[in-house]
């Protein structure tokens, strides 16, 4: 009934389709509506399943009260008088001062770089706010306070936040929504499939026969009970749909044909010999786990490899290439950046020289004669294993027997792009790895369809490196850590935010240019050539010069055992799972490692200092960021979650994931996507 409308003839409201245009809302015309479809929100529907990001109980009070310092209140108030004050750096505040409409319920706001504020409402205008009551020199202050709209006719003890949408306003987004809920057609409105699964997860206490109630309940609860009772309801939705798709990728995997990888005496007996080293415990587990999984019983494997910094998966990955090499096959090992797929290069051909391996560099920018003749050896099965980037996307690169897809750092590419690798083979067997830390809970929701093996010991038995946070003022101290390292004929990483061609301020030229006057350095940055970086690189390896001076391009891929010290300057710029891979490619060694992130201190940066689990690290990652930022997850389209929080639903996600399977079991139709 998209486009028709009817009328109620009590309240004379005319309802909308829950797939109409918001321009039947009020306030929204061409060019808001516009705005909003760049969001990604074109209809009612659209609207009204932007989710709040979050919810906290809130007190509906007369007055301030001490008793209430520190929480969320919603006060109402008469404004008395409206200020504007010019702050430093082209900054604003206007104070905002309120008469309670009780003695002793005045209190005042204050509004950051809201310039418009000043003159937004007249003296005497009754005004109903919201904020964090706080008590500054013996008057009552309302932080962070936001006016509520009295059309919203606000009430219960549960406030909601909204993500930011660029050019629309916090009230005016909560003033579509309210109008949204009220014209939207009842009988339009899509249930939401929740199977029997609701009563093993615990009931959810909505009313039944009302398809808009959940909807009611997660923009406008009367408390914080109604609004977590919606919450899970469409957060369990969430997790059926997604595991019933994964469900439904892995029943038709298992039914394909796949390469068997039988790994016999032999095969041991060469990577004892290629190996310098013995597993470690974690190791030998994955390598028995993924032997098991190439056998190919159960159709192609699709294996992900999930290991913190210095656990060892690149010796994983070998004994994994090498079986499928000795069982006649090719093998593919993707990277995300050129940088890595040449450190993996050299890496792996170090372990493999002597060992008859015939190994290919496939980039984007290899001329045009050396890439067809690469191409042409691929496909004619006179090379086993190829390293590269997207190059290895390309539709003109075909392989004879491709065996053995690797793809590192996974959450880089999306799932299509793992696929298209996948069917360059006739069903290779896939494995996926990452150092990135990821929550077991967000690992079931992104890698789903993945079996998960892991790694969390490091070997050799050293102790992770160490973080310490230093203040930007305290450069001297960070000189004299460099100075020391140097001495002791130690590597040094000194990673920047930028590259600052232009000697900016915060940029790696800069950097370089101040730490030369010191110390023998190199810089390496992404806009250098391959050839370029790599050659800087194993200069710096080799010894050549102390301190390698860089951008976030160091992040991964760089072995260089005899570096000791990481400096990150500006840290508090960086993201946590940068700062602890950063941390990572140091005490790779027989020493252990440093890390100081210098600049200003920030909860990121504060949490890096705290601990060296890469796990910990990810879940407080998760909770700064949420699950939509997190990886860049949302942005690739592996996760579009709106309810669901993988930390918190920890249990809802496990228990969706046991029962869907069981579903799967029952009714092999039903995991249909």
């Amino acid at each position: 009934m998209a486009g028709a409308s009817q009328t109620t003839a009590a309240s004379e409201v005319e309802l909308l389709d829950w797939n109409a245009a918001l321009t039947g809302l009020q306030g929204i015309g061409p060019v808001v509506a516009a705005t909003l479809q760049e969001a990604g929100l074109a209809s009612l529907g659209d609207l009204l399943g932007l989710f709040p990001r979050r919810h906290r109980a809130i007190a509906d009070v007369e007055r301030p009260d001490d008793a209430l310092v520190g929480q969320l209140v919603r006060l109402r108030g008469r404004q008395r008088r409206a200020t504007l004050r010019w702050l430093p750096g082209r900054r604003c505040l206007v104070e905002i001062e309120f008469a309670g409409p009780v003695p002793g319920g005045d209190f005042r706001a204050p509004f950051f770089n809201q310039r418009w504020m000043k003159d937004a409402f007249a003296d005497g205008a009754e005004r109903q706010l919201e904020g964090r009551l706080d008590k500054v020199r013996g008057r009552f202050v309302l932080t962070a306070a936001r006016v509520v709209s009295k059309r919203m006719d606000a009430a219960g003890d549960c406030v909601v936040s909204y993500p930011t949408l660029e050019g629309v306003s916090d009230l005016r987004l909560r003033s579509f929504v309210h109008q949204a809920l009220r014209r939207v057609d009842p009988a339009s409105v899509p249930l939401v499939d929740v199977p029997a699964l609701t009563a093993a997860v615990g009931g959810l206490e909505l009313p039944r026969g009302d398809r808009l109630a959940p909807w009611r309940a997660m923009h406008e609860p009367r408390h914080v009970a109604e609004h977590e009772a919606a919450r899970r309801h469409f957060a369990l939705a969430e997790a059926v749909g997604l595991f019933r798709r994964v469900e439904a990728r892995r029943r038709e995997r298992s039914a394909r044909p796949a390469p068997s990888i039988e790994v016999g005496a032999a095969h041991a007996a060469r990577m004892a010999r290629v190996l310098p080293f013995a597993w470690t415990d974690d190791q030998a587990a994955a390598v028995a786990a993924i032997r098991a999984r190439l056998r190919g019983a159960d159709g192609p494997s699709a294996v992900l490899l999930h290991g913190d910094v210095g656990t060892g998966k690149t010796a994983v990955v070998l004994d994994a290439a090498l079986a499928a090499i000795d069982a006649g096959y090719q093998v593919a090992l993707l990277a995300p950046t050129g940088l890595l797929a040449e450190q993996h290069a050299a890496g792996l051909g170090a372990w493999l020289a002597g060992e008859g391996v015939r190994t290919a560099m496939l980039r984007g920018d290899l001329p045009a004669a050396e890439r067809r003749e690469l191409e042409d050896r691929l496909a004619a099965s006179d090379i086993d294993l190829v390293f590269g980037t997207h190059a290895l996307f390309s539709a003109r690169t075909r392989f004879a027997a491709l065996g053995l897809v690797v793809v590192d750092e996974q959450h880089r590419f999306g799932v299509a792009q793992r696929a298209a690798m996948a069917r360059k083979g006739r069903d290779p067997h896939v494995l996926v790895t990452t150092a990135t830390p990821i929550p077991r809970t967000l690992t079931y929701a992104l890698f789903g369809d993945l079996d998960l093996v892991e790694l969390r010991t490091r070997p050799h038995g050293n102790p992770p490196p160490r973080a310490v946070e230093v203040a930007r003022e305290r450069w001297s101290k960070v000189l004299r850590a460099i100075e020391a390292r140097c001495r002791r004929g130690e590597g040094v990483f000194v990673v920047c935010p930028k590259i600052g061609e232009d000697g900016g301020r915060g940029g790696a030229v800069r950097m370089l240019r101040e730490l030369s006057e010191r110390f023998s350095c190199g810089l390496v940055h992404g806009r250098l050539s391959a050839e370029e970086r790599q050659t800087i690189t194993q200069a710096f390896r080799d010894g050549a010069f102390d301190v390698l001076v860089g951008t976030t391009v160091l992040e991964v891929g760089i072995d260089v055992p005899r570096a000791t010290l990481m400096v990150v300057a500006g840290a508090e710029h960086f993201g946590i799972a940068t700062l602890h891979q950063l941390r990572g490619r140091v005490g790779r060694g027989a020493k252990r490692g440093l890390c100081i992130l210098a600049g200003e201190s920030s909860a990121r940066t504060r949490a890096v200092a705290t601990t060296t689990c890469g796990f910990a690290l990810a879940e407080e990652d998760l909770r700064l960021r949420g699950a939509g930022e997190l990886l860049g997850a949302r942005q690739s389209g592996a996760l579009d979650f709106r309810a669901l929080d993988p930390l918190e639903d920890a249990e809802l996600l496990a228990e969706a994931r046991e029962l869907v399977r069981g579903e799967a079991t029952r009714h092999p139709r039903r995991s249909e996507p």
